[in-house]
């Protein structure tokens, strides 16, 4: 497991910065969280020359960029906004192709209630997924949907069924679908073989949460080699959240 941690951790530092706190730290990558106005730069309006400069930071660093986190979704009623979506993720694959990312992160939630709704929801995220998937594959990168929200890893695993993808995989984030009252071990029944970007947090004290464990536990007996990924959004003291994060990964 490839252990490291997203922008929103610190969200004012440029990424001179970042790289400094992951090297401080002994963490191997880096998720960029884009449209937050973030520190780091790497936006779909940044110029050529930034972005060039900011692969070339990661390159010298040793620091891989693991993920570009967007908040693509393809769930709306209205088709013209789901196209929308669609052309916007068509952007984030050229992105993250020109900075080398081997990953985009997507959502799919929220999902409705009732059963004939979630059907049709289900049904437009794999409609955009097809979309862009072949296409993500010829840039060499992956797409990762979230179990975020209430997308649940039963539906998760539906939505790659009915997309026929083949370059989009699963961003697993356990606390989620646990709050939605679907335990870890169900959620990795539909997970398995499919996971290749996950997201942690470890909270503010105490030992690791039993969530976290449990599905660290579950990757690391499959010899999970993907990437780990702290997501704590604008904390205080990001000091303490990544000294805290790095202490409790090394008792795994």
């Amino acid at each position: 497991m490839i252990f490291g941690f997203m922008s929103s951790v610190c969200p004012p530092l440029s990424l001179t910065e970042l790289i400094d706190k992951a090297k401080h730290y002994n963490y191997e990558h880096l998720e960029l969280r884009v449209e937050w106005d973030h520190g780091h730069g790497v936006e779909l309006d940044s110029s050529q020359q930034e972005l060039n400069e900011a692969k070339q930071q990661f390159a010298d660093s040793g620091i891989t960029l693991s993920c570009i986190a967007t908040g693509v979704r393809f769930i709306s009623p209205d088709a013209e906004k789901r196209t929308e979506q669609v052309d916007l993720l068509k952007r984030y694959i050229d992105l993250s192709e020109k900075m080398g990312a081997e990953n985009i992160r997507i959502f799919g939630d929220p999902v409705p209630k009732t059963p004939n709704e979630v059907d049709q929801t289900l049904d437009w995220e794999a409609e955009g997924i097809r979309a862009c998937d072949g296409l993500a594959g010829e840039a060499g990168v992956a797409l990762c949907l979230e179990t975020h929200g209430n997308l649940l890893a039963s539906y998760l695993a539906e939505v790659l069924y009915r997309a026929e993808a083949k370059n989009t995989f699963v961003n697993w984030h356990a606390g989620h679908h646990v709050r939605h009252g679907q335990p870890v071990d169900v959620a990795y029944v539909h997970l398995r073989n499919k996971v290749r970007h996950a997201h942690v947090n470890f909270g503010d004290e105490g030992p690791m949460p039993d969530t976290e464990k449990e599905s660290l536990t579950f990757l690391k007996e499959d010899n999970y080699d993907g990437f780990i990924s702290i997501e704590v959004i604008n904390p205080k003291d990001s000091d303490a959240v990544l000294q805290r994060h790095a202490e409790l990964y090394k008792t795994l």
